[in-house]
């Protein structure tokens, strides 16, 4: 038997992965390494045979592979070991130039992949809203959104922390997820992203297959440039002013909506875990658990996608479905009137 040691297991690509490796990696036994700060979830906790909390490097030596799921256990690896192997594939130490958004943003552009207006600070912004901002430095989540004024910006804490970037209308997203070699796509896959969690921007809520050549040519050219070792999604939107696609970050880590790549594509894990299962072409499908995190007015009009998804992810039992919907329910309303009754009260004072 084999032993991989499965870093923030708590996530949902973790989980992913996890269940792939249960159903067709029968050698594997599996751990989930919690990070400092990390809480235990009895619910996650099933995908597992035993959950440890890291700390540092002891104990690695125990295990055949390490997997750093999230970008903080992607970039915590990065910055203890430096390269590291999973299966076939080499993640360099070099990928950690992704994690800083504003770099990253101009070596692409560099290369002639077009590439939004892109503000390192917000004293550089004139009067071009809206802006679209998220943080400067990859750690996972994090704030995004979109000011449309001046007065927006100033309200925006912790700017100091974000970069701004012209806003390219429209909620659709395109991802091309990849595993590469020395700058040489080994395989990829790709998809439409048209809701997510936050809306503005984020994890995949209903995905479906997609594929242009452009898309990938692009992905193709910063991977090659760079020469680029390891896995990652390359995210781009289509900008009608352009008429073509705009990229947007490459997400160097095992990224959210990463189980519809694997549905469709075996050879992710081909190459991490030498297993091999049948693929089952699936052109859509939704994340149960992130439509329901939505807020109530934008979770009730997206409700339709259960029936028009080929297929349903989730990773909590189906019991707690229900208990989550209403959760969200009750804290969406709780928060509206909370801002209602702040709007009285400065129109009050006034």
């Amino acid at each position: 038997m084999r032993k991989v040691l499965i870093l923030s297991p708590n996530l949902d690509q973790a989980l992913a992965v996890a269940r792939f490796i249960r159903r067709y990696g029968k050698e594997w036994i599996l751990h989930g390494g919690l990070l400092n700060g990390e809480k235990f979830s009895i619910i996650r906790a099933g995908y597992y045979d035993k959950m440890v909390n890291v700390r540092n490097l002891k104990g690695f030596e125990a295990y055949d592979c390490i997997l750093p799921t999230g970008a903080r256990s992607t970039y915590w690896m990065l910055t203890q070991i430096g390269d590291f192997q999973v299966g076939e594939v080499l993640y360099s130490r070099n990928n950690v130039l992704c994690f800083d958004k504003y770099s990253f943003i101009r070596k692409v552009a560099a290369l002639g992949v077009p590439v939004p207006k892109t503000y390192k600070t917000f004293k550089e912004i004139n009067d071009e809203y809206p802006i679209f901002y998220k943080p400067k430095f990859e750690k996972g989540g994090g704030a995004r959104g979109i000011i449309r004024s001046r007065k927006d910006l100033e309200k925006l804490p912790n700017k100091h922390e974000l970069i701004f970037q012209e806003y390219i209308t429209g909620r659709t997203t395109y991802g091309v997820g990849f595993i590469a070699k020395n700058g040489k796509i080994l395989t990829s896959f790709q998809h439409e992203e048209l809701l997510s969690l936050p809306i503005e921007g984020g994890s995949a809520i209903y995905v479906r297959r997609f594929n242009d050549e452009k898309l990938l040519s692009y992905t193709q050219r910063i991977i090659h440039n760079l020469r680029f070792s390891g896995w990652g999604l390359a995210e781009f939107k289509y900008c009608n002013k352009r008429r073509d696609y705009v990229f947007m970050e490459v997400n160097a880590k095992l990224w959210a909506s990463i189980e519809f790549a694997l549905i469709n594509n075996n050879k992710f894990l081909k190459y991490m875990f030498d297993i091999s299962y049948p693929e089952t072409p699936t052109c859509s499908a939704l994340y149960i658990e992130r439509l329901f995190a939505l807020d109530l007015l934008e979770c009730i009009p997206n409700i339709r996608y259960i029936i028009e998804s080929d297929k349903i992810i989730r990773y909590c039992s189906l019991w707690n479905l229900p208990i989550i919907f209403m959760r969200n329910g009750v804290f969406s309303i709780t928060q509206k009137l909370i801002k209602n009754s702040r709007i009285k009260r400065a129109h009050w004072q006034t």
